[in-house]
């Protein structure tokens, strides 16, 4: 069992490295805008998150590593859970490294059970006014970010609903070109058959005049 003991390891020194980012991020917040100070800890936030999602990933993928064969399926899907969790995690560090906005720390603080103290920190010095006047500028952002993926997916019905319609239009078109190409096949070998009865009877006729002409010299003779 050394093997699933070292991805137990692993994963607990990642999740102390996701800790490390969101506390850099949360130190970023704190420090002024174009100190030193500010520029080196952007700057290892810019190194330490992508790093931080490839080792999550690189985490989850190994899994189903042959070396992890003998976990039992409960265990593998605890693991991914966990995995899931951090990626999370630092996912929602990324999208407020990017964004540059505080406000959303309160909303991203549970993760790990340690965002406590980071709520503590963003909230000191604030009266009870401008923090609940944040909740609700953040529950704002957050119902406008709702809306934009209903708005998103509604897009997206309409326009699955516009391809399926396209599709089954053009599978009448293709019923009907085949229809009509059955017909015309057939058409073709009824004009086939005509020309063939045709082509016979341009064949047969002078014989028969040949006959005509005989039987008529015939009665002709039998008469004189």
């Amino acid at each position: 069992m050394k093997s699933t003991d070292k991805w137990l390891v692993d994963y607990e020194r990642i999740e102390q490295e996701v800790r490390e980012v969101r506390e850099t991020l949360v130190k970023r917040w704190q420090t002024n805008v174009g100190t030193a100070e500010h520029a080196l800890l952007t700057n290892r936030l810019r190194n330490s998150i992508p790093q931080a999602e490839k080792a999550v990933c690189n985490l989850l993928a190994r899994i189903d590593d042959w070396e992890l064969r003998n976990l039992t399926e409960r265990e593998k899907e605890r693991r991914i859970r966990l995995c899931e969790t951090l990626q999370s995690s630092i996912k929602r560090v990324a999208m407020d490294f990017n964004d540059g906005r505080s406000s959303a720390a309160a909303a991203h603080t549970s993760d790990f059970g340690w965002g406590v103290e980071e709520e503590r920190v963003n909230t000191e010095g604030l009266t009870v006014e401008q923090i609940r006047e944040r909740n609700r500028i953040a529950e704002q952002e957050q119902e406008a970010g709702l809306e934009v993926l209903s708005q998103v997916i509604s897009r997206q019905k309409r326009i699955a609903s516009v391809i399926g319609t396209e599709v089954n239009e053009q599978n009448d078109l293709l019923d009907e070109i085949s229809e009509r190409t059955t017909n015309n096949q057939n058409r073709l070998i009824d004009e086939t058959d005509n020309i063939g009865i045709v082509q016979k009877k341009i064949r047969t006729w002078p014989y028969w005049l040949v006959i005509i002409l005989l039987f008529i010299a015939i009665v002709i003779v039998a008469v004189w």
